[in-house]
């Protein structure tokens, strides 16, 4: 829903063009909203690797999710790809909606 802050971001190793990147996140904390009640505040830990295991990111992110059942039909939701998005997506042979 809404990235709070990015914490301990290190790049312990390169990343060369080319290179594909895999993920994992650990779920370090997770919390109710104060204000919303329909919002929870999470805190995650990611490592970002190379299929040869080379770590080359890993950072905290604390993030506002929608709690069970609260969030919008996402079932009505589609991206509408505009000139900017495909290209900053790699895309460029969609045309834009």
């Amino acid at each position: 829903m809404a990235n709070l802050g990015w914490d301990r971001v290190r790049m312990p190793n390169p990343l060369f063009e080319g290179e594909t990147v895999y993920s994992e996140s650990e779920v370090l904390a997770t919390r109710p909203s104060q204000s919303r009640p329909d919002v929870g505040v999470v805190t995650v830990r990611t490592v970002g690797f190379t299929a040869e295991g080379k770590i080359v990111i890993t950072f905290e992110r604390t993030l506002l999710v929608y709690r069970r059942g609260r969030g919008p039909d996402i079932a009505q939701a589609e991206p509408k790809w505009d000139p900017r998005s495909l290209h900053a997506a790699g895309l460029n042979d969609r045309r834009a909606q």
